[in-house]
């Protein structure tokens, strides 16, 4: 598949690169690294008659923090993307995995919907909304770990294995631990912004290997409704994720906007102390209320 990737030069222009990322959807042996194979320098195009759907550059977004961001049109195929290398590079998907946990679990029969109930164990968090019961929906809500280990234990390494085999999510390996392999501290699996786009956009359009009504359920779990600005135009799905570990702390936020029949797939990531989940939303939510 023959995609176009926009990148932000520091002068703010966007070059057109073109870039063949087929090798997203291949088949990898587990622990597999991939670069993406984009077009040398010398092969950019200047694109002076498609002006960026934004009024200032997507570094500009950034505000002087280490970040990623990717956004895909997944109409026109077009790909902008503000620094690539970092976009690149896979970490671990940390809270953001619930989405996948969540459908491998329909999927297996694991978990039965939304209003599936998991008991807490009277282990003390220190968050005092994961210490009591919690469903499916309030689980993702709250991005409640233990329910979610729970469901990976319950799920199994076997099938856990095939279903991020089937989906190529990241480089699909468990091997830190069937209740951990997907946090920073594992050092297992790990997933770039680019592999992110590319799952979110698939689950957008029913187009995993998996249930239509499995994803669909596991879209109405992630819509985001809390803390939205009324000027983001469209119906906004996601999740945050954040990480403390060997690789610094960083935080996540990835899903997709639905506007105007139009779906644009994204993953914003940022690297440095005390950036989180929470930091990673805001750039993106600003970027995405920003596009026209």
């Amino acid at each position: 598949m023959k995609l176009v990737i926009e990148r932000t030069r520091p002068s703010g222009r966007l070059l057109a690169l073109s870039c063949a990322l087929a090798v997203l959807a291949m088949p990898m042996p587990v622990g597999a690294q991939v670069a993406v194979p984009v077009a040398a320098p010398a092969a950019a195009q200047h694109d002076e008659h498609t002006p960026p759907p934004w009024p200032r550059p997507l570094s500009a977004y950034a505000d002087g923090s280490e970040a990623c961001i990717v956004i895909h049109d997944t109409a026109t195929r077009q790909f902008y993307i503000h620094n690539l290398a970092q976009c690149e590079e896979r970490l671990a998907p940390c809270s953001t995995f619930k989405v996948p946990n969540a459908l491998v679990g329909l999927e297996s029969g694991v978990l039965t919907g939304p209003g599936d109930v998991k008991r807490w164990d009277g282990t003390e968090h220190s968050r005092p909304v994961l210490n009591q019961d919690h469903d499916l929906a309030s689980a993702m809500r709250h991005s409640v770990l233990w329910y979610f280990q729970q469901v990976a234990l319950d799920v199994g390494a076997e099938r856990m294995q095939a279903a991020l085999d089937a989906w190529g999510y990241g480089n699909r390996d468990i091997s830190g631990g069937q209740d951990r392999f997907w946090l920073s501290s594992s050092r297992s699996l790990r997933i770039s912004a680019l592999e992110q786009v590319r799952f979110m956009g698939e689950l957008a359009r029913d187009a995993l290997p998996a249930s239509p009504l499995n994803q669909a359920v596991v879209r109405a779990l992630i819509r985001q409704t809390d803390e939205v600005p009324a000027a983001l135009r469209g119906e906004l799905y996601g999740k945050t994720g954040s990480c403390a570990g060997p690789e610094g702390d960083y935080g996540w936020f990835t899903g997709f906007l639905e506007r105007d029949g139009q779906t644009h797939a994204f993953a914003v990531n940022v690297k440095g102390e005390g950036l989180w989940g929470a930091d990673a939303r805001r750039i993106a939510i600003e970027v995405l209320q920003d596009m026209h």
